[in-house]
């Protein structure tokens, strides 16, 4: 978003600035006129030829600070979208890590599973722009018949590997969503055919992070409206294989998890301000015909008058190019206030040179009265612009209280003007947010403009995100005398960040930890323990009997069932305690310190007291119980690998003795 600098002033000024130009320039135009001297046409002629290049001096200066402003405007704004598509692409990332975060939870590659996860997860709502979200498994040349027949079966009958051919590595697209009839286009396509999309396939083997693809046309496109793509891969690797060498990566290769964009599609979405007033484009890596992914102006001719910014921004392992040139449209207001002192030192020099004569007492009233009407139209063109302003915009005295503030800012904090002006800007912030007052008036007194994310408290008592950019205001000697306020609401944006984070670490169906969140988590109390040398317990928890009422009544039965057996195992352990899901019913517990033997008992028999009781779902008593096997660092193990078998061998002990029992690990 552009930061709109306004200088403010309030009406009543203007009007009384209004009527003492009009007065002037009343009294100027009733002077009496006075008889001409032999030299007044010597005069007039050196009035003449000053006014004259007074013109040509101004009409420069202007024009410089002018092309200036726009050079400034116009890399502001190239910085502002650099940012952007970085910030886009980021949550891009993060929203591929999620995806790949949640197949590497499941044991075996569950595409249903998968697809179910996709379109629940509605990303399209929260990243627009994204032409779909799909994975591209990796077969070797002799799984390819039974991968066929396994599609066949899970998808539909006609699905194909394609290109054929002989090849030593394939790929085929086997998820896709949303399933439109655009993106079902691209089902069984062997993406790593392809060279561009090969080489951004092994940057993401090779790196084991995102790679984007350089420029390539998607498969999903049509004889009509074809656009340039790119697409952006995250390899999935076998869970628990290891992943420390390029071989040992591909080896632990499952497929690749991407997004497909169409590039005018992603750029209309992402990059909409000053439409008609700038030309963007985009380039992949040099700045060539070839290379060109995206234009806002395509077919316009390049024209070496208008101001041209370049940026270069790195995403994925590939360098764009975003080139912005400035139309015609593309203007900046012009600083007249220099402008105003050479017309009012010109102005003098004439009154010096022809002080008798009517003609340039006319001239000086005419050309005040134009800067005024010029001065009025651009305080007004200003004026609506801030209060048209969806954002919240205000101003500060130097001790950081309000005194003004648009529409917008009044909408955003839910308060009456009244009750805003004379406020310290600061006393919004919810409690403990920000950078304190002092610091922040010490930064803009050393002309230092901030920006801050803070929580902001509505007059309705509730809370929002928001991001507060702070610049000084000075006055003409340099002298700060307040400060420009912008803020901007990004609650929803951190609420989808939240969303997406909580996703990545947590089991869609019950709530609980998922596997790699729980390993980190495992680990985390493992270098704890070390460190400090105090002991804590691992516990398998299998549920008994689940497979029998998953099939008995049905899988939305087991699901609720599951989703109760959770909640009744989290009010059995500790706040500080973890409660992780393997698969499946399986479990575990992790208890970070423990003080004795018992303790880890003592937990074992809640969740097992818990689980034995019945449960209720759809008028019908289902009973089930729980088999639990205890592992104690650093008696049973010294490693996760090793607790955790422990903790599994314990656990299959106690179904052996009957089930519906804890067992310590031998």
């Amino acid at each position: 978003m552009m930061t709109v600098w306004v200088r403010c002033c309030d009406p009543p000024q203007l009007r009384m600035d209004r009527e003492m130009h009009d007065a002037e320039v009343q009294r100027a135009d009733t002077a009496p006129m006075r008889a001409w001297s032999p030299w007044g046409g010597v005069f007039i002629a050196v009035a003449l030829a000053c006014s004259i290049g007074a013109a040509v001096v101004v009409w420069r200066h202007l024009g410089q600070r002018h092309d200036e402003q726009v050079r400034v405007h116009l890399a502001s704004h190239s910085a502002e979208v650099v940012l952007t598509v970085r910030e886009r692409f980021q949550s891009y990332r993060m929203l591929l890590r999620g995806s790949q975060a949640f197949m590497r939870s499941r044991a075996e590659l569950d595409l249903l599973a998968w697809r179910t996860y996709l379109q629940r997860l509605s990303f399209q709502e929260d990243f627009p722009g994204v032409q779909g979200i799909g994975f591209a498994q990796s077969i070797l040349p002799g799984q390819l018949e039974a991968h066929t027949r396994a599609m066949r079966e899970f998808a539909r009958d006609d699905y194909r590997v394609w290109p054929e051919g002989q090849r030593a590595l394939l790929s085929s697209i086997v998820v896709l969503e949303p399933a439109d009839w655009r993106n079902a286009r691209a089902i069984g396509y062997d993406m790593y055919s392809e060279p561009v999309r090969r080489a951004a396939m092994d940057r993401a083997v090779h790196s084991g992070d995102a790679a984007l693809s350089g420029k390539t046309v998607l498969v999903q496109e049509t004889e009509a409206d074809v656009q340039a793509g790119v697409l952006l891969y995250m390899p999935l690797f076998a869970d628990g294989m290891p992943v420390a060498t390029d071989a040992e990566r591909w080896a632990a290769l499952r497929g690749w998890v991407y997004m497909p964009f169409r590039m005018a599609s992603l750029m209309r979405q992402m990059l909409d301000q000053h439409p008609g007033q700038i030309r963007m484009q985009v380039f992949d890596r040099s700045i060539a015909a070839e290379a060109l992914l995206y234009d806002s102006h395509a077919g316009m001719p390049e024209s070496a008058s208008h101001p041209v910014s370049v940026e270069r921004v790195s995403l994925g392992g590939i360098e764009w190019i975003i080139r912005l040139h400035a139309l015609s449209s593309f203007d900046a207001e012009p600083d007249i206030r220099q402008a105003e002192f050479v017309s009012v030192v010109l102005v003098g020099v004439l009154l010096v040179v022809a002080a008798l004569f009517f003609v340039v007492t006319r001239e000086r009233a005419t050309r005040l009265a134009r800067t005024t009407e010029s001065l009025r139209r651009s305080e007004a063109k200003y004026s609506t612009l801030v209060n048209l302003a969806h954002d919240g915009i205000a101003a500060t005295d130097a001790e950081f209280r309000l005194t003004f503030v648009n529409p917008g800012f009044i909408e955003l904090v839910g308060r009456e003007e009244s009750s805003l002006i004379g406020l310290a800007l600061d006393e919004l912030w919810a409690e403990g947010g920000g950078e304190s007052r002092d610091a922040m008036l010490a930064r803009l007194g050393e002309g230092e403009s901030r920006h801050y994310e803070v929580r902001l408290t509505r007059g309705d008592g509730r809370q929002l995100t928001v991001l507060a950019s702070l610049a000084p205001l000075n006055d003409g000697w340099g002298q700060m005398k307040g400060a420009i306020a912008l803020l901007s609401d990004i609650t929803e944006r951190k609420e989808a960040e939240r969303r997406i984070a909580h996703m990545a670490t947590h089991d869609i169906l019950t709530g609980a930890v998922n596997r790699l969140m729980f390993g980190e988590l495992l680990g985390y109390a493992l270098v704890q323990a070390r460190r400090s040398g105090h002991r804590f317990a691992l516990l398998f928890v299998d549920l008994d009997r689940f497979k029998q009422v998953n099939d008995d009544l049905g899988h939305h039965v087991g699901d609720m069932l599951l989703c109760e057996a959770v909640r009744r195992m989290q009010g059995s352990i500790r706040s500080s305690d973890a409660l992780g899901r393997r698969g499946g019913d399986e479990f575990v517990v992790l208890l970070p310190e423990i003080s004795a033997d018992t303790d880890a008992e003592i937990v074992a028999e809640k969740i097992r007291s818990a689980l034995e009781k019945p449960f209720t779902f759809e008028g019908r008593e289902v009973r089930i119980s729980s088999s639990i096997g205890i592992a104690l660092y650093p008696e049973d193990g010294k490693d996760e690998h090793e607790l955790m078998c422990r903790a599994d061998e314990a656990m299959y002990r106690a179904k052996l003795g009957g089930r519906n029992r804890a067992c310590r690990a031998r």
